[in-house]
């Protein structure tokens, strides 16, 4: 990972948590969701940007002078102004954010996704439920579909960036082979209950 690659998963975090404090302590003016999702826009076209120059690079590096480099390049380069709301960054932001700036519009699909979520057992109070590698509580949920346990985001991003061969970290899990990361996905059910939790806590 380059040094921009970084700074943009460090931002779109940034990004992600401020949503967080926003729906659980700000006001009404603080949880505009189109406030966050510009943001993380701009972050997905740098992105887009970014991929097709390298593209463009890649297909440009056998060139043996910089005159037909810079020709090859030039015709390779995409300048088409990328679609930000394909992009899965967009995508996983809006997962996350929208049921916590906009819980009322969820309607019937928290429900369905609720009766879809028994199989998740989860004992005790929800805010107090501990990521497996940070030992910490979580903030920002992710669900394992191989295997159903939970972990805090960044913190499984970061342990698959390290070592992409990692199994799950609970202790016992039987399910096979290494997480992917695909199969992993934002509890959105459990973000609400965590926040519902601590926030009457708080009170």
């Amino acid at each position: 990972m380059n040094m921009l690659e970084a700074n943009m998963r460090k931002v779109s975090d940034s990004i992600s948590n401020t949503v967080r404090l926003a729906a659980e302590f700000g006001d009404e003016s603080l949880k505009d969701l189109k406030l966050y999702s510009s943001l993380v826009e701009k972050l997905c076209e740098i992105d887009s940007k970014m991929t097709s120059h390298r593209k463009a690079i890649a297909e440009s590096y056998s060139e043996q002078t910089a005159e037909s480099f810079n020709h090859c390049y030039e015709s390779n380069l995409d300048r088409n102004k990328p679609d930000v709301r394909r992009h899965k960054r967009y995508k996983d932001f809006v997962q996350y954010a929208k049921p916590l700036l906009e819980p009322s519009l969820q309607g019937q699909s928290t429900q369905e996704q609720s009766n879809e979520d028994n199989d998740l057992v989860i004992e005790g109070n929800v805010g107090d439920m501990i990521d497996p590698i940070l030992k910490r509580p979580l903030e920002v949920p992710v669900r394992n579909k191989q295997c159903n346990h939970i972990y805090e985001k960044h913190a499984i991003e970061e342990l698959l960036r390290q070592n992409p061969r990692t199994r799950c970290p609970v202790m016992g899990c039987a399910a096979q082979g290494y997480i992917r990361k695909e199969m992993l996905e934002i509890d959105v059910r459990l973000q609400q209950q965590l926040l519902q939790s601590r926030s009457v806590f708080q009170s």
